[in-house]
């Protein structure tokens, strides 16, 4: 399976991908968020009799485009994105298909016994600074939140933003809080996850 990310993490270089708004309640959206909607306009004539009167373009609203331009922080949080499927591997899937059968012929490719859900989640862990990684394997579950030690006030409050903006600590309304000896979050279902094999990976 291939794992999802977060919003802030597309660049342009990345073209076009699949877009998930999470909980998955719609079907999901292909582009980018450079793309750029029309507006739709038609000409309508009205006539009585044998007068006939024009009236001026009606517009009917932009149409296309990058459905999520006016979200907000909570939702951008919640925006989600794979790649596209591989072009070439549906186009051999359909030859196959055609053909009764894989094509006799064809060497398997080293990279078809890739796990690509496992690639992803390495380069997820890869891109977290070293106070990130740090604060993640420091939580631990308190009922519905996940607690990690504060030794100065406000200490962690801004790397928890940051994961916040990634999608991995929930933001409004479970902003993280701090009391005098602990701050307070709750994860995010890929944060959970992700927490996980990170502290699976660096536990002793």
């Amino acid at each position: 399976m291939i794992q999802p990310r977060p919003f802030h993490e597309w660049h342009e270089d990345h073209g076009d991908v699949i877009w998930w708004l999470w909980p998955i309640e719609q079907a999901p959206w292909i582009g980018t968020p450079l793309d750029i909607g029309r507006t739709v306009s038609f000409d309508v004539t009205v006539q009585i009799g044998i007068d006939a009167y024009e009236i001026p373009p009606q517009k009917a609203g932009d149409t296309g485009g990058w459905p999520w331009k006016d979200a907000d922080d909570e939702t951008e949080a919640r925006l989600f994105w794979t790649p596209l499927p591989e072009c070439i591997a549906i186009d051999e899937a359909i030859r196959d298909y055609i053909r009764g059968g894989p094509d006799p012929l064809k060497e398997v490719s080293p990279a078809a016994t890739i796990d690509v859900g496992a690639v992803a989640v390495d380069m997820v862990i890869a891109s977290l600074s070293r106070a990130q990684v740090s604060l993640l394997t420091s939580l631990s579950r308190r009922g519905e939140h996940w607690a990690y030690p504060v030794k100065v006030r406000g200490d962690g409050l801004q790397t928890c933003m940051a994961l916040v903006k990634r999608g991995i600590i929930e933001g409004d309304p479970y902003r993280p809080f701090q009391d005098r000896r602990r701050g307070f979050v709750r994860l995010t279902a890929f944060g959970i996850a992700l927490r996980d094999i990170i502290w699976e990976r660096t536990k002793p």
